[in-house]
């Protein structure tokens, strides 16, 4: 695919030599970008870079972005809408340091979320993404513990991930296929059948402030790419990785427990130490372990998933 928009990820090399890329996205929506921003630079001690792509705001987001400009906040003004993956990939295919994390405008950095992500790449090798976990501060699922949902094939998926810069890379970034919707499930699911284990950070580390503007249910013509991406991810993995008897039996289990406690995912009452997500992923989420709450404990990270020992080729973008 050409790239007629050339991207220059530096504007000066950073002070200190920088660990982290923070790749994030956005279009009209100013103040919530500059509190995404913001919250980067409080809650983030790991030297990092600050890369915004914006597709031609109208509303003074490119006049603030002007204004922040630094060698630590490189604004890529494109000034039009390539859809995300093709807008984020531009910069994740230049971008030197040793780790990545992608983010939404609408996102806020709580508890030090970047750090701990960068702590759990640090300290096990054999994790090539760490879901920062995402918790929605507004909205019907504000009392949901975090955001986190099983695709159809059994995978625990990223929302908002931080990989080794290697792995994204050599991965070419997100399916351009997808353009908007699925990019990260579709991105999860390489990450993890490319051979390299997928974990969430213990804590929320993302406040999500989700957009309810078309009310508490999405538009028609969202609801409609949606589904478009749920065709294709099922086209291009069904076959990958058809359910196996154990999934089904864990599955199961879980709408046994929930019969019996009373508990659900989108809760935060706990049961033997775990809030309802977190069961319900331990459970139905057929690449983590069931032993997961003890093989992870006293660790920043949790909910690994391993990739399974046959190893086959990855799937194409269907057309």
């Amino acid at each position: 695919m050409s790239r007629p928009h050339q991207v220059v990820v530096s504007e000066g090399a950073p002070r200190t030599p920088a660990r982290l890329s923070v790749v994030l996205g956005t279009y009209n929506r100013r103040e919530s970008l500059r509190r995404c921003v913001d919250s980067i630079f409080a809650q983030t001690e790991t030297p990092c870079v600050v890369y915004v792509t914006d597709a031609g705001s109208t509303d003074g987001t490119v006049e603030y972005l002007r204004a922040v400009a630094s060698d630590r906040l490189v604004p890529i003004l494109v000034g039009e809408r390539l859809g995300q993956a093709r807008a984020y990939n531009d910069v994740f295919a230049q971008v030197t340091t040793p780790y990545v994390v992608w983010l939404s405008d609408d996102n806020e950095i709580v508890g030090h979320g970047l750090d701990v992500g960068v702590e759990a790449l640090d300290r096990r090798p054999g994790i090539g993404m760490v879901a920062i976990k995402v918790k929605d501060v507004e909205g019907p699922f504000v009392d949901a513990p975090y955001v986190g949902g099983i695709s159809p094939i059994g995978v625990l998926n990223v929302n908002q991930g931080m990989l080794r810069t290697g792995i994204l890379q050599e991965l070419g970034g997100f399916s351009e296929r997808f353009r908007d919707y699925g990019i990260d499930p579709d991105l999860t699911a390489r990450v993890l059948f490319s051979g390299w284990q997928i974990a969430y950070t213990c804590a929320v580390g993302i406040h999500h402030y989700r957009d309810w503007t078309d009310g508490p249910r999405p538009g028609p013509a969202r609801l409609q790419r949606q589904r478009e991406y749920a065709d294709l991810y099922a086209r291009k993995w069904g076959a990958h990785a058809p359910p196996d008897p154990i999934w089904r039996i864990r599955s199961s289990a879980w709408k046994a427990m929930q019969r019996v406690t009373g508990i659900r995912s989108t809760t935060d009452r706990r049961v033997l130490g775990l809030n309802g997500r977190d069961w319900c992923n331990v459970l139905t989420a057929r690449y983590v372990s069931l032993l997961d709450p003890l093989l992870t404990r006293g660790q920043p990270y949790h909910l690994v998933q391993r990739p399974p020992r046959q190893r086959r080729p990855l799937p194409s973008d269907p057309a």
